[in-house]
């Protein structure tokens, strides 16, 4: 995971390495979706300071209907509300959803 956090609340001085784990789901119903949501917790190798990562409230900008393709491949195009530690640090930020070769998730913010 590459995150660049609001300098006001991080100094990138400070950043550390960390392990995340939790979960995601993505569910789409006719072919928009239902329900998009991210929960990570970042631990760092040395178990201080672990965090929250939370991904909510997205909205598509996909204009055609969302299904995979023959190789269980898909690109989601959207805003979402980006978390941490259940504060908002974006609201609304442009993100896209990869699935690649039905293996891989992907999620890239636009945090410029």
């Amino acid at each position: 995971m590459i995150i660049t956090v609001p300098k006001n609340d991080f100094n990138i001085a400070d950043a550390f390495n960390v392990i995340l784990t939790g979960d995601w789901n993505l569910s789409v119903l006719k072919g928009k979706i239902a329900n998009f949501a991210v929960n990570f917790l970042a631990s760092p190798m040395d178990g201080t300071k672990p965090h929250m990562h939370q991904i909510s409230n997205f909205k598509s900008t996909n204009k055609k209907a969302i299904e995979l393709t023959s190789n269980n491949s898909l690109l989601i195009n959207g805003t979402a509300d980006i978390k941490i530690n259940g504060k908002i640090v974006w609201k609304a930020a442009h993100l896209s959803m990869k699935i690649l070769n039905g293996s891989t998730f992907k999620i890239d913010t636009n945090d410029q």
